[in-house]
């Protein structure tokens, strides 16, 4: 006896799989009207006249045994389907890296709230805390997409915050145009260097300390006032000045001593903020001066006297931003005109 020549024509693999789907709704129709025959059988037994205690066990057992049958093929069904619908409808799944964007190296990000917006019918948008250094996209569907990223913190900044994603119908997915498969995808990340040192600096003219002095002086303390007039730096090892800082919304104040030869205020909500200097350590004029430091929702701050009216802190898209100033302490007279930088 021969072999059967079998002939495969050639066939749509999407229609295949789309005959396959239909096939598992007929056996669902199938299953359907067995269940209704198993139904009118519990109704003719129940419903005869001599119908005895066993006769109900029988039938019971019978039904029982039928339905553990359509149990079983029900899970075959189930798993037949989503196999169908997987290989018609594939997802994309890959993992997005972060990097230096000059060393290259990985870099570990603590928290960076990501929105993934589904740019067809429906706008689907998702939103998650992205840790580590890589974020896993899964389960994407053919469609198109924007991921949209806030800065993240650990000093870094984005190069660019809006990423593209295309996923064609056989699950082949793009970043920013690349496919994923053929190159990695990275997101790059640079240094903030004002986020890290973000700082103002008092300086006072030598000529405005001279001013400070009420009456002539002799020929050796004229020239022992000429060698104090040079605006020289606190030492780091004097601790005794103090300030305060006043939110200007709240009321709340907080007192401030120097860090050697900084003033540093961690942390600085968006705001305004007044700044007045309580005490000086010995040998320096303390000024009567107050200042005004306002930090706007985008975490940027700007530093004056308090006789100039603060910015009011702008409005941003992104999520507020805090701030960490330190201010550089500088000798100044009585009645001096700070200058911040």
């Amino acid at each position: 006896m021969s072999m059967p020549d079998i002939t495969l024509l050639p066939i749509d693999p999407r229609l295949a799989l789309a005959s396959v789907v239909a096939s598992i709704a007929l056996q669902e129709a199938a299953v359907s009207h067995v269940l209704n025959a198993e139904g009118e059988k519990i109704q003719a037994v129940v419903g005869m006249e001599d119908v005895t205690v066993e006769n109900l066990q029988d039938i019971n057992l019978s039904v029982g045994g039928t339905m553990d049958s359509v149990a079983l093929l029900e899970d075959v069904l189930q798993n037949k389907l989503r196999t169908a619908l997987d290989a018609l409808y594939p997802t994309a799944t890959f993992t997005i890296s972060f990097v230096d964007s000059v060393t290259g190296d990985p870099v570990d990000c603590q928290c960076i709230q990501c929105t993934l917006t589904n740019l067809g019918p429906g706008g689907e948008i998702t939103t998650f805390v992205a840790h580590g250094s890589s974020i896993t996209l899964a389960g994407l569907k053919p469609g198109s997409y924007t991921l949209e990223m806030d800065d993240p913190c650990a000093g870094y900044l984005l190069n660019d915050s809006v990423f593209h994603i295309v996923v064609d119908a056989m699950g082949n997915a793009a970043f920013n145009g690349v496919d994923v498969e053929d190159v990695p995808p990275v997101i790059e990340l640079a240094e903030d260097t004002t986020r890290m040192a973000a700082q103002a600096t008092i300086t006072a003219p030598a000529a405005a300390a001279q001013e400070t002095v009420p009456e002539p002086k002799t020929q050796p303390e004229a020239a022992e006032q000429e060698t104090l007039a040079e605006p020289a730096a606190v030492p780091a090892d004097t601790q005794y000045t103090v300030c305060t800082l006043t939110n200007q919304a709240t009321g709340d104040t907080s007192t401030f001593y120097p860090d050697g030869d900084f003033l540093t205020f961690p942390d600085l909500e968006p705001g305004s903020y007044t700044l007045k200097i309580v005490d000086v350590c010995e040998g320096y004029p303390r000024s009567e001066k107050a200042f005004c430091i306002a930090v706007d929702t985008g975490g940027n701050v700007t530093f004056q006297e308090a006789a100039a009216a603060a910015p009011e802190p702008k409005a941003a898209a992104k999520a507020p931003a805090y701030r960490a100033l330190r201010i550089k302490r500088r000798a100044f007279g009585q009645g001096e005109t700070p200058q911040a930088r």
